[in-house]
């Protein structure tokens, strides 16, 4: 089985002090390798100046907050239980380009994978209805490695 890209666990993100090292740890490793980072994390940053291939991903589960941040698991609302509300916001990511606030507030982000959380009892449900809700709306699905970087 061939490695074709890396994923440094979430809350790596908020370490934005070693999101340079992560990446330089990559490209290290293979230059070719797809670092997959929080949309709009310091990671897609240290990822890109590293001149790597940065995919950057966002949450099919979670609502983000005023930073542009996953909103805290600690916060009501963090987390989307309802599969329609999850199709929705995916929808809403891939059309716009960007990750938004639960108020509204736009983050750009050439969004090219999503996540879902799998200790989330709702997980294979929403990843279900969002894959057939992009597929309704003629959304492509393909592997990164398909992907033009």
């Amino acid at each position: 089985m061939k490695v074709t890209h890396v994923k440094p666990h979430g809350a790596l993100n908020k370490m934005a002090h070693i999101a340079a090292a992560i990446a330089h740890g990559i490209k290290a490793a293979n230059p070719e390798l797809i670092f997959v980072a929080n949309a709009c994390s310091e990671m897609v940053a240290a990822g890109l100046n590293a001149g790597l291939k940065v995919a950057e991903e966002a949450y099919v589960d979670r609502t983000y907050d005023e930073t542009g941040a996953m909103t805290s698991r600690s916060l009501p609302n963090a987390i989307i239980h309802d599969p329609k509300v999850a199709a929705a916001q995916v929808l809403r990511f891939v059309r716009e380009r960007a990750v938004f606030s639960a108020s509204g507030k736009r983050f750009p982000s050439r969004i090219r994978t999503f996540c879902t959380h799998g200790d989330e009892p709702t997980a294979v449900a929403l990843a279900r209805e969002v894959k057939a809700e992009l597929e309704a709306q003629g959304v492509e699905i393909v592997p990164l490695t398909d992907m033009q970087f």
